[in-house]
């Protein structure tokens, strides 16, 4: 059975986005938003493909913590 795939989107909401990414797993969809937050601050999101559903977000430029919350 294959991975599910999550789409990696930089950006505040689905319509002022541009995608960075597909990755298999949730869990490496989150640690690689997480990468491109570190390196480059501000809004990202992970997009299900399956449900076209945000099941985590992340905004690096809100302070200096990292702030994620995970739908899933």
């Amino acid at each position: 059975m294959k991975t599910p795939a999550y789409d990696i989107f930089s950006g505040s909401t689905p319509q002022d986005a541009m995608w960075l990414e597909a990755v298999e797993g949730l869990g490496a969809a989150c640690e690689k938003m997480k990468e491109y937050a570190k390196k480059s601050p501000g809004p990202y999101f992970v997009l299900c493909q399956n449900t076209h559903m945000v099941l985590a977000h992340i905004n690096t430029r809100i302070s200096e913590n990292i702030q994620i919350r995970e739908f899933a």
